[in-house]
Protein backbone atom coordinates (compact mmCIF):
# COMPACT_ATOMS: atom_id res chain seq x y z
CA UNK A 1 0.00 0.00 0.00
CA UNK A 2 1.09 3.42 -0.73
CA UNK A 3 0.63 6.62 1.58
CA UNK A 4 0.72 10.34 1.01
CA UNK A 5 0.70 12.79 3.87
CA UNK A 6 1.11 16.73 3.40
CA UNK A 7 1.59 18.52 6.65
CA UNK A 8 0.41 21.99 7.24
CA UNK A 9 2.77 23.88 5.53
CA UNK A 10 2.14 21.71 2.18
CA UNK A 11 5.27 19.40 2.47
CA UNK A 12 4.67 16.42 0.56
CA UNK A 13 5.77 13.01 1.74
CA UNK A 14 5.53 9.90 -0.10
CA UNK A 15 5.56 6.38 0.51
CA UNK A 16 6.13 3.62 -1.58
CA UNK A 17 6.17 0.73 -2.36
CA UNK A 18 8.11 -0.88 -5.59
CA UNK A 19 9.99 -3.89 -6.66
CA UNK A 20 10.57 -5.25 -3.05
CA UNK A 21 11.75 -2.21 -1.84
CA UNK A 22 9.98 0.41 -0.01
CA UNK A 23 11.02 4.67 -0.39
CA UNK A 24 10.29 7.76 1.67
CA UNK A 25 10.28 10.58 -0.62
CA UNK A 26 10.07 14.55 0.43
CA UNK A 27 9.22 17.38 -1.54
CA UNK A 28 9.63 20.18 0.58
CA UNK A 29 7.61 23.77 -0.26
CA UNK A 30 9.79 26.59 -1.12
CA UNK A 31 8.99 29.98 -0.83
CA UNK A 32 7.97 31.00 -4.10
CA UNK A 33 5.40 28.41 -3.54
CA UNK A 34 4.52 29.38 0.00
CA UNK A 35 1.88 31.05 1.16
CA UNK A 36 3.88 33.86 2.88
CA UNK A 37 6.38 33.49 0.14
CA UNK A 38 9.53 33.30 2.45
CA UNK A 39 8.74 29.57 3.92
CA UNK A 40 11.38 26.97 3.07
CA UNK A 41 10.51 23.42 4.19
CA UNK A 42 14.09 22.42 3.50
CA UNK A 43 15.84 19.88 1.22
CA UNK A 44 14.29 16.81 -0.59
CA UNK A 45 15.07 13.89 0.56
CA UNK A 46 14.67 10.41 -1.62
CA UNK A 47 15.70 7.42 0.07
CA UNK A 48 14.83 3.65 0.90
CA UNK A 49 13.84 2.77 4.29
CA UNK A 50 13.20 -0.21 6.60
CA UNK A 51 9.52 -2.39 6.67
CA UNK A 52 9.79 -1.86 10.02
CA UNK A 53 9.91 1.88 9.74
CA UNK A 54 7.19 1.41 6.63
CA UNK A 55 5.25 -0.62 9.16
CA UNK A 56 5.47 2.30 11.66
CA UNK A 57 4.31 5.31 9.33
CA UNK A 58 1.41 2.51 8.02
CA UNK A 59 -0.15 2.40 11.53
CA UNK A 60 0.17 5.77 12.19
CA UNK A 61 -1.51 6.95 9.27
CA UNK A 62 -4.31 4.43 9.70
CA UNK A 63 -5.09 5.38 13.18
CA UNK A 64 -5.12 8.70 12.19
CA UNK A 65 -7.49 7.92 9.26
CA UNK A 66 -9.89 5.94 12.04
CA UNK A 67 -9.46 8.81 14.51
CA UNK A 68 -13.17 10.69 13.09
CA UNK A 69 -12.86 12.93 16.02
CA UNK A 70 -9.68 14.73 14.39
CA UNK A 71 -10.91 14.99 10.33
CA UNK A 72 -12.44 18.14 8.74
CA UNK A 73 -14.29 18.34 5.57
CA UNK A 74 -12.35 20.40 3.83
CA UNK A 75 -8.47 21.31 3.71
CA UNK A 76 -7.27 24.48 5.40
CA UNK A 77 -3.92 26.42 5.66
CA UNK A 78 -1.88 24.10 8.98
CA UNK A 79 -4.57 21.15 8.28
CA UNK A 80 -2.62 18.01 7.22
CA UNK A 81 -4.23 15.37 4.17
CA UNK A 82 -3.54 11.93 4.27
CA UNK A 83 -3.88 9.51 1.30
CA UNK A 84 -3.94 5.62 1.26
CA UNK A 85 -4.03 4.01 -2.10
CA UNK A 86 -5.93 5.46 -4.44
CA UNK A 87 -8.65 6.60 -3.12
CA UNK A 88 -9.37 6.84 0.69
CA UNK A 89 -8.34 10.74 1.62
CA UNK A 90 -8.38 11.99 5.17
CA UNK A 91 -8.39 16.11 6.13
CA UNK A 92 -6.77 16.28 9.91
CA UNK A 93 -7.39 19.49 11.45
CA UNK A 94 -5.10 22.38 12.34
CA UNK A 95 -2.87 21.07 15.57
CA UNK A 96 -4.52 18.08 16.67
CA UNK A 97 -2.35 15.66 18.04
CA UNK A 98 -3.05 12.91 15.35
CA UNK A 99 -1.49 15.40 12.71
CA UNK A 100 1.46 16.20 15.39
CA UNK A 101 2.48 12.32 15.59
CA UNK A 102 2.71 12.04 11.83
CA UNK A 103 5.11 14.77 11.39
CA UNK A 104 7.32 14.11 14.19
CA UNK A 105 7.52 10.61 12.95
CA UNK A 106 8.05 11.29 9.32
CA UNK A 107 10.62 14.25 10.56
CA UNK A 108 12.43 11.69 12.63
CA UNK A 109 13.12 9.34 9.42
CA UNK A 110 13.81 12.02 6.67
Amino acid sequence: MNYTFHDGNGNGYFITKKEGKIYLEYKPVKPLYSSSGTYDGGDPVKKEIEKQQYDKIASILNEAARNLGEHIKNRVKGSGLIKIGENKRFILKRNSQELDKIKKLLKSIR
